[in-house]
């Protein structure tokens, strides 16, 4: 087996385990909701991990359609791949990095629907990312469309937060760090957990981290693309 076709399968593997975890994951959690103190299970879809973990399965299940019908996928939908792929890698480091530690444990973060939804399908989807053969050279101007996700989010959340929408626990905010009434406000700073800064400094720092992520899987995936097809060329050329 060449190592391209090793690849390939490794792809659809975890293209097949993104559907499983980012879907499945979702679905688990809506059985879940009562039991995890919200009021509603639709409350769910109001939450980044929910919409990232529904738009990176959609993206790899019309992969997998592609893949039955022996069809080759258009180029926007491997752009739309790499852009969803940042937003579930978002989910994954603020889960890690913020919501985990510091998170309201009534919250049952760590959850086997959690677990699916902030730590495997981020990780498949990565993996597959760079798995993936059919991969496009992504251009420097398309990194800010990662942004758009995350940006389209915060907008509407804190429209929500501005109208006094319960996000399904009795909080007029889905995530502490996007509370804009909080103690902190939008500019201020405390020692109060888990309130340290204001929301508009928490979103500068989403908004540099989306970016540098972007920038790097951008950066790592044509460089990768185009030793590969550096790669093939050589061996077309050495052929007799």
């Amino acid at each position: 087996m060449t190592q391209n076709a090793t690849r390939q399968k490794l792809s659809f593997v975890c293209k097949c385990l993104t559907v499983l975890t980012a879907l499945g994951g979702v679905l688990i959690s809506l059985p879940e909701s009562n039991a995890h103190g919200y009021s509603h299970w639709s409350k769910r879809f109001l939450y980044f991990t929910a919409q990232s973990n529904l738009w990176i399965g959609g993206i790899m299940l019309l992969f997998l359609v592609y893949f039955f019908l022996d069809a080759t996928p258009p180029k926007a939908l491997y752009l739309c791949k790499y852009v969803f792929t940042v937003s579930i890698t978002m989910t994954g480091l603020i889960f890690c990095g913020l919501l985990g530690p510091f998170g309201d444990p009534s919250y049952h973060l760590w959850a086997f629907s959690g677990w699916l939804t902030h730590i495997f399908s981020p990780a498949f989807a990565i993996a597959d990312l760079f798995l993936d053969e059919g991969q496009i050279l992504i251009r420097g101007g398309q990194v800010w469309l990662c942004v758009l996700p995350p940006l389209a989010y915060a907008f509407f959340t804190i429209l929500l937060e501005a109208v006094g929408t319960d996000f399904g626990r009795g909080l007029p905010y889905p995530y502490f760090f996007m509370y804009y009434r909080s103690p902190v406000g939008l500019f201020g700073f405390s020692n109060q957990i888990p309130f340290f800064i204001g929301t508009f400094y928490w979103l500068v720092l989403f908004f540099l981290l989306v970016m540098g992520i972007g920038f790097f899987y951008r950066n790592a995936l044509n460089h990768a693309l185009l030793m590969r097809t550096a790669d093939k060329e050589a061996q077309t050329i050495s052929l007799p």
